[in-house]
């Protein structure tokens, strides 16, 4: 009995660990780098501006928190993989021109069955509403109908970006988020 008490604790330890701040610091710059330049995968830089609810008063400070998997489709290293503490993630407040930037890779969908590969983001700043979505690649043929329709939906979840490439050769893709009051 003792050793299924013990596991009953640990599974409980688990689900109780804390997850990753949403929000970031007041003073994080407006430029990152989320994946340093040693990780492996294809290089990603994502730009964009946060807007007020008119869709063009940029926002000065406001947090932008975004994270992934890495060129594998997992979340951390190690038997389990964590979606509260990813390994890859970073915070940014904008710049007095409402702009971020973020350099990284592009990430790998789960392993196995799921959904396409994807950058989490949540993004908040006072007197609005946080927004919390998904960015997906276009061409990526896990975007399913359901996907689309969702994210032609203002608060649907989605967000479908398209790819270019940089004079470097990586990938660039722009995500300007609105934010309601």
């Amino acid at each position: 009995m003792k050793p299924v008490f013990s596991l009953v604790i640990f599974a409980a330890a688990l689900l109780a660990a804390p997850q990753a701040a949403t929000v970031a610091e007041k003073n994080a710059p407006s430029t990152i780098t989320v994946a340093p330049d040693q990780e492996p995968g294809d290089r990603l830089v994502v730009s964009g501006i946060v807007y007020e609810s008119d869709g063009k008063t940029p926002i000065a400070n406001a947090s932008v928190y975004v994270y992934h998997t890495d060129a594998t489709g997992r979340y951390t290293q190690g038997p389990k993989d964590d979606n509260r503490n990813p390994r890859l993630r970073g915070y940014m407040r904008t710049n007095t021109q409402g702009r971020y930037e973020y350099s990284t890779i592009k990430p790998a969908p789960y392993p196995g069955n799921g959904p396409p590969a994807h950058i989490h983001y949540h993004v908040n700043a006072p007197g609005h509403q946080e927004r919390v979505f998904e960015i997906v690649f276009e061409g990526d043929p896990k975007i399913t109908e359901d996907i689309r329709a969702r994210a032609a939906r203002e608060d649907g979840g989605f967000s479908i970006r398209t790819l270019t490439r940089n004079p470097t050769g990586g990938w660039r893709c722009t995500q300007d988020v609105t934010l309601r009051k």
